[in-house]
């Protein structure tokens, strides 16, 4: 018997040991969506997500290409190989055709639709986890730390899109529950894919587009309910949470804000307005803007600072 719980003991030891290893050494996916318009934007949050990580991590980009040019991939290859030696990047392509009529506007294409295919893309990578990140975001800390938060048995970890009464009300959840954003996410892939995530949000979106305004963040919203981690919003200060625009839900999310705008993790640009347009009043505008301007995409002209 003291043989076998000593084998037992050594087992455990040894699989901690490998958790540990893992969370020192592991590889990093972190997953995007770009068309050829956004690749600036891109090299940006790839540039300040690589120069505020754990150098001691591998970082692996993934990114689902809805029509890069080359030039556009070699610059962001060039953007990954300039601030980490230990990063690297590969496009991937997706069908297409199961979402081109779904709702679009002027600043979400159908490229923001393609992220709901990336678990499966990667189910045979053995990732335990991945992270989605928006192009349009400025990384200010190291996304390893967030990659690594727990997700406590739920399928993703995401944080509080404030102020969506209205959009919980239209999806039919109840309007005292809190609604996501989707520009920042942790996903566990074996979850995702277990419980058929893609399937069952493709299958929501086409049968219910009287109900989608928000595009594909809805239908995960209505798909996922009750099945999402709740993480800081730091890690995804969004536009409206930059400028206080609506109450936050409870004295713990008071909490949460003010701590997000005195030091954010990841600033993200959300809406129309953008600091390459008219996002101007912004206060990390003009650091976006510099970082723009440093990067191997950009095209002359298309700052105005």
């Amino acid at each position: 018997m003291r043989n076998i719980l000593d084998v037992e003991q050594v087992r455990k030891r040894l699989e901690k040991g490998v958790i540990l290893m893992e969370k020192r050494y592991g590889v990093v996916p972190v997953v995007t969506a770009s068309d050829e318009n956004y690749a600036p934007y891109l090299s940006v949050m790839i540039a300040t997500a690589l120069e505020n990580c754990n150098k001691t991590r591998r970082i692996k980009f993934y990114v689902i290409d809805d029509g890069l040019s080359e030039y556009s991939k070699q610059g962001l290859e060039e953007t990954v190989n300039k601030y980490s030696s230990n990063a690297s990047i590969q496009f991937l392509t997706v069908e297409k055709d199961i979402y081109e009529d779904f709702l679009v506007s002027d600043h979400i294409t159908t490229t923001a639709y393609l992220r709901i295919s990336l678990p499966n893309l990667l189910a045979k990578e053995d990732y335990k986890k991945v992270l989605y990140l928006d192009s349009d975001v400025l990384v200010l800390d190291d996304i390893v730390k967030l990659y690594d938060e727990p997700l406590n048995g739920k399928t993703i970890g995401a944080i509080i899109d404030p102020g969506q009464v209205k959009a919980l009300e239209r999806l039919g959840i109840d309007s005292n529950d809190l609604y996501f954003n989707s520009g920042v996410m942790v996903i566990d892939i074996d979850q995702w894919n277990k419980k058929e995530i893609t399937e069952k949000t493709i299958h929501y979106l086409s049968e219910n587009g009287d109900r989608i305004i928000y595009h594909d963040q809805d239908a995960l919203n209505a798909v996922l309910y009750e099945d999402w981690e709740q993480l800081h919003p730091k890690w995804n200060m969004q536009t409206s949470l930059i400028f206080e625009r609506h109450p936050a839900p409870n004295e713990k999310y008071e909490r949460l804000y003010k701590e997000g705008n005195e030091k954010p993790s990841i600033v993200h640009f959300t809406g129309h307005d953008k600091p390459w347009n008219t996002l101007k009043d912004h206060p990390y505008t003009n650091l976006y803007l510099k970082k723009l301007a440093h990067s191997t995409l950009t095209k002359v002209g298309e700052i105005n600072e």
